[in-house]
Formats: C-alpha cells, structure tokens, sequence
C-alpha cells in the first residue's frame, strides 16, 4: 500500500480500522485470486487426494453487476443478515463452505447456510428465471470434490464486483463488530 495513503488513514478517525482492513485484504490477493482452466498456483490444493471440479448448472445468469448493485439495495431482497454472508463471502475471495464461514467468521455454519437458502428464495421471488433445480446458481459457482462429494461455493464474479462497487461499511465483517 501507498505511504500517502497510509498516512492519510492514519490521521483519520477509524483509519486504523480500514488499514487492517486492506492489509487483509491484501493478504488474501496474494494468497487467492480468480482462476481460469490454466491456472496451475495450488492456492486451492488441500490435499493431493482431492481433486475439484466445476458444478455444471443449467442456468444461465443474465444479472449485470448494475442489476446486482440495485437488488443489493432492496432491504427486502438482501436483509442485513444476508449481507454480513455476502460480505464475508467476498472478504475472503475464494470459494468456501458454511462452516468454513463460520470457523473464520463465528456465528454457526446453519446461520450461513439457512441466510444464503432464505436469500435464494427472496432473489427467485423478484428475478424471473427459467426454472433451475439448482437455486444456489443464482447467487454462486459451485465446485465439488470428486473424491468426497464436498462441495465449496464462491460468489459469481458479477455479484462479487458489485458488492465491491456498494458501501458496506454499515455492514460487520467480524461477529464481535455488530
């Protein structure tokens, strides 16, 4: 990070709060990033026995970031709850499991996976899709271990980006922030 920057945040109220913050953040860039079919960095290997591979789905996602942007603005659509998921989601930018969510983050994997389910349902209600047995595409790309059946979920790239172009800095990263 900048030295201007950083001097700048350091003298304003909250500063050191946002300077964590981005130097996370930026711990998480170098460690995990967005892959294509090539990419060969290991940021994901866990063990030599799993081997990952891409949930295919029959939906096809039409949601612009500018279409995610104002559905994230509709308090009846994304509730504060589900938000806290989203932004957690896309603090650590790399696909994951409720209870991973929950080691990290604290409150209980079925509060991450009951949100996610419940926002699902609010998204489908507004966003006229074809039908799809699989509600989750809406929101996430989805991976599964061929070994084990485990299946780990990262934001769509579009909802991603447009949770990054919204303020939520009202919204808690951490559980012992609300």
């Amino acid at each position: 990070m900048d030295n201007e920057i950083r001097n700048i945040l350091n003298g304003v109220k909250g500063g050191n709060k946002i300077l964590e913050y981005i130097e996370e953040l930026e711990q998480h860039i170098l460690h995990h990033h967005n892959h294509d079919d090539d990419c060969d960095c290991g940021c994901h290997d866990h063990d030599e026995e799993e081997e990952w591979q891409e949930v295919k789905t029959d939906y096809k996602n039409t949601l612009t970031v500018k279409d995610w942007e104002k559905l994230l603005k509709d308090p009846k659509i994304f509730t504060k709850d589900s938000l806290i998921v989203l932004k957690r989601m896309r603090h650590i930018a790399a696909p994951t499991t409720s209870a991973e969510l929950a080691d990290m983050f604290g409150f209980g994997a079925m509060y991450y996976s009951i949100e996610l389910e419940e926002l699902e349902e609010r998204l489908l209600a507004v966003v006229k899709i074809k039908d799809t047995k699989e509600k989750w595409a809406i929101i996430f790309n989805c991976w599964k271990n061929k070994n084990t059946d485990e299946r780990i979920y990262g934001l769509c790239s579009e909802l991603y980006e447009a949770l990054g172009n919204i303020d939520l800095s009202n919204i808690p990263l951490r559980e012992n922030e609300i």
